[in-house]
């Protein structure tokens, strides 16, 4: 079972679940990887999911022992998700399930990933939440560009001070759309507020993400 814990700061969640629900996932995210037509880099961010969840159940990120008076919970394993990461990653995969044949476990996998993270973003933006699920289901990862945008949105997305997050991260998902760019000023003219500039996103295109303070 996948479950999750808030990080510091709106930065994102811990992932967590037990070893061979962690397994499933990452075989599933492999699958989906190697067959999805939406897919164009095999090596890209999206295969960091199935990367970044086989070193957490392999104990190399964060270990969960159980509580002394819940030890049949098992030891579980946790590995750290940015909010912008793992959003986009979970649509790749969900979306890409129209275009596959697909087991029953991996539908299973899928669903688990996505009911943890739309109980994450309720908890963690509160009245904002709604909203956060809607921009987050917006997400297209059918459009061609949509990963190559992800490098600058998490760059600068990690820049920002826990309220910064929370006043930008909705436009922050909408700045995936590819007409973005080309809409921003009339956005700014209709009094749109917190919106993200595209001059500060190209300008954070090919830098190392700095600390999130997670």
């Amino acid at each position: 079972m996948l479950s999750y814990r808030l990080l510091k700061n709106h930065a994102g969640i811990l992932l967590i679940g037990d070893y061979t629900s962690l397994r499933w996932l990452h075989t599933v995210v492999h699958d989906i990887n190697e067959r999805s037509p939406l897919i164009r880099d095999r090596e890209g961010l999206f295969l960091n999911l199935a990367y970044d969840v086989r070193k957490a159940y392999q104990g190399q990120h964060e270990i969960l022992k159980p509580p002394s008076d819940h030890e049949e919970m098992g030891i579980r394993y946790g590995v750290q998700a940015l909010w912008p990461v793992i959003l986009l990653q979970q649509r790749m995969l969900r979306v890409s399930l129209a275009y596959l044949e697909h087991s029953a476990k991996t539908q299973a996998v899928a669903y688990a990933l996505e009911a943890v993270i739309e109980e994450a973003l309720k908890e963690d933006f509160t009245v904002l939440g709604a909203e956060a699920v809607t921009y987050w289901q917006r997400l297209d990862p059918g459009y061609r560009n949509v990963f190559d945008r992800l490098w600058s949105r998490t760059a600068i997305f990690c820049s920002w001070s826990k309220a910064e997050r929370r006043r930008h991260f909705l436009n922050l998902l909408s700045s995936f759309e590819p007409m973005y760019e080309t809409l921003h000023a009339y956005r700014l003219q209709r009094g749109e507020k917190n919106l993200v500039s595209p001059g500060d996103l190209l300008a954070w295109e090919n830098v190392e993400w700095p600390d999130p303070q997670w």
